[in-house]
């Protein structure tokens, strides 16, 4: 018997949230909602969605629920973005909430933050509880995760339609796995590899992910880049990164994701070197005073050193 989901963006028509940084609550869970399902269409089987409302919508409070009990539906979950100032991520289950609930929230909550840390330092607020009228009012297992503060420095990520979209499939994967979904048949082929990588840029901070070729990094703008991190998707390769710091020389060699370069000592990356054992992988980088560099492939330096150049942005691709 096929699982029956029911997604609720929170808010929505008269009732827009929380309203900051040029951003509104209802438009983000929205989004955040529409991409969770359609994750799931692609990826898989064996379910059937609803939403409390798929447009900008008036929803009343006291009958969100009514769908879901309705139906019925097997899990709700509740999508909100979080204010009053603060930073990061954080879930909630009902007071009383039985094991099943507490099982989905522990799964979407490490599954949504362990997303949302691949654009940068996320804080975890916790995992709690609460007596939040959807949760109170649902007859199935039930979870409402606030992801970040729209009134906020968070809001530079919620601006990042790829980190909404990010955010999205994750909450399809958490449902997924806590209902036990099966994968789609095709899905099971091997996707082809890609490289991700990601700049900690001065005054800017982690820009968020950018993949196969995409610009990492500023231009114009007179930033340094400070720290990378470069990772492999759907391979098995090791890949390793060294960078040259401004005072400190070359680091040792990291490895898939790792953090290479410093944060918060005002150092400038001078140059990199990138090695992959089973791919032919090209990069460049664009240096202060100089423009890009040309593209150069496996262990090659690009940048400079002993010149006191910047830095200021990247791009790295399978060659």
């Amino acid at each position: 018997m096929a699982k029956k989901i029911m997604w609720d963006p929170g808010h929505g028509g008269i009732d827009p949230g929380a309203v900051a940084n040029g951003l509104q609550e209802s438009k983000l869970t929205l989004k955040i909602v529409q991409y969770a399902m359609t994750y799931l269409e692609s990826y898989y089987m064996g379910f059937e969605q609803r939403a409390t409302r798929l447009s900008e919508t008036t929803v009343e409070l006291s009958r969100r629920d009514d769908p879901a009990n309705a139906w019925p539906a097997d899990v709700f979950v509740s999508v909100h973005i979080n204010a009053g100032g603060g930073t990061g991520f954080e879930s909630f289950v009902y007071n009383g909430a039985g094991s099943s609930s507490v099982a989905l929230q522990n799964i979407l909550h490490a599954e949504i933050l362990a997303a949302m840390r691949q654009y940068g330092s996320i804080p975890d607020r916790g995992k709690k509880r609460a007596n939040f009228a959807v949760l109170r009012a649902t007859n199935m297992p039930a979870i409402l995760t606030e992801n970040l503060f729209i009134d906020s420095n968070d809001a530079n990520r919620l601006k990042d339609e790829t980190f909404i979209k990010a955010i999205g499939e994750a909450h399809a994967r958490g449902v997924a796995k806590f209902l036990g979904l099966a994968v789609r048949p095709q899905t099971l082929a091997i996707s082809s590899p890609s490289v991700v990588y990601e700049a900690h840029v001065q005054e800017l901070g982690w820009q968020g992910p950018r993949r196969d070729g995409q610009t990492a990094g500023t231009i114009g703008q007179s930033r340094r880049i400070e720290a990378l991190t470069v990772r492999l998707e759907h391979s098995d390769a090791r890949l390793t990164v060294e960078g040259h710091i401004e005072s400190l020389g070359w680091t040792p060699a990291r490895t898939n994701g790792e953090v290479v370069g410093t944060i918060g000592k005002g150092l400038r990356l001078e140059a990199i070197k990138i090695n992959c054992d089973k791919h032919s992988i090209s990069y460049r980088v664009h240096v202060q005073n100089i423009g890009w560099t040309a593209w150069i492939r496996n262990g090659e330096i690009a940048g400079t050193t002993g010149q006191g150049l910047r830095i200021e942005a990247i791009e790295i691709k399978l060659a």
